[in-house]
């Protein structure tokens, strides 16, 4: 029997990519038939076998996760989308997440959305395609119409990551408020009266939890909040940096900074260490989540911590529980944060 490939070049669809029906159509037999196939199911004698088989051949086609999907319909497989994987705090999460996944027999694709609108749109499309069984995301806004409209779209469970929006949806968020407010307080403490707080866009939840907490503080302790300390826009390393020179280079500079998310912390001790400055001597730092640097900076840098294995665990338990059942209501997870105090917070400078 001759197989005659669809319209196109030879052994080619017309868009360029084969699918399971277009090896269907030329072997002439069913998609059921062809699945059977693909899974290596023993129920499809040799004829239909060789045939299915040379269809591949000749299309070049590759199955996919979806294709192998068809029989159980799971992957048993999930994703995970962060804003950057290189953030020590979001590749811990991922990587606590991963553990109770492998736990339970199932893999995890894990990518960075690097927080722009375009990237997030192709991942989400990417994975309904791959047909993971679920995904966890943290998104660039909780207030795009476009994105949240994707989001409630999306045909596959959606846990989101230390994000409210879509209201509808499993979260999992830590408690940035109590922990900022506890690092702020220990910071008025001191004597400051003049603390920067350097964040991410103001749309999201963190960022808004965190100066909430900055600012219960500074109330508690009947210190006015100075608006011109303030810089919201970017969680990204460089706005730490410009932030940080912006505010120490002027006259009436601060003498602390919280750097409320774990990506600014290098950019301010970048530019701490540009204008020749001493922690904690010169300016006190306090920053929003631990990392490595924190940890081993001399001094070492105070930090709100928390615990990033409850989270990832948490958020994989979501998952699989909408995915074993599905019309569960919306739910919450919150990981309670600490702050620990260390040597890069001090009196503030005399004069």
């Amino acid at each position: 029997m001759t197989l005659r490939p669809p319209a196109g070049r030879k052994g080619e669809t017309p868009n360029g990519v084969p699918t399971i029906r277009d090896v269907a159509r030329l072997a002439e037999v069913s998609i059921g038939t062809v699945s059977r196939v693909i899974n290596d199911s023993a129920n499809v004698g040799v004829e239909l076998r060789g045939r299915v088989e040379k269809a591949v051949r000749q299309l070049g086609f590759t199955p996919d996760a979806s294709a192998r999907s068809l029989r159980g319909g799971a992957t048993r497989s999930f994703a995970c989308v962060v804003r950057d994987l290189t953030v020590p705090v979001l590749a811990r999460f991922a990587d606590a997440m991963q553990r109770e996944l492998d736990a339970r027999g199932h893999a995890l694709f894990v990518a960075s959305s690097y927080h722009t609108f375009a990237r997030e749109r192709d991942l989400l499309r990417s994975f309904e395609l791959r047909r993971v069984d679920g995904l966890v995301i943290a998104t660039s806004s909780e207030r795009s119409p476009h994105l949240l409209g994707l989001l409630n779209r999306c045909r596959v469970p959606i846990t989101l990551l230390d994000r409210a929006a879509p209201a509808n949806l499993d979260a999992v968020t830590v408690d940035h408020a109590s922990g900022s407010q506890e690092a702020i307080a220990h910071l008025l403490s001191l004597g400051h009266r003049r603390i920067a707080f350097i964040s991410g866009e103001p749309s999201l939840s963190p960022t808004r939890e965190r100066l909430r907490g900055y600012s219960e503080a500074h109330e508690a302790q009947g210190v006015p909040v100075l608006p011109g300390l303030l810089r919201l826009g970017s969680f990204a390393t460089e706005y730490g940096f410009e932030s940080a020179l912006e505010l120490l280079s002027g006259p009436d500079r601060p003498t602390a900074i919280f750097a409320a998310g774990t990506a600014l912390l290098p950019g301010v001790l970048r530019a701490v260490r540009q204008l020749g400055l001493s922690i904690p001597r010169d300016l006190s730092i306090a920053a929003g989540a631990d990392s490595e640097l924190a940890e081993f900076h001399s001094p070492p840098i105070a930090v709100v911590r928390w615990d990033h294995g409850e989270l990832g665990a948490a958020a994989a338990r979501f998952l699989l529980d909408r995915v074993g059942t599905p019309d569960l209501p919306p739910r919450r997870f919150q990981a309670r944060t600490t702050m620990l105090p260390r040597a890069s917070c001090a009196r503030p400078p005399e004069g």
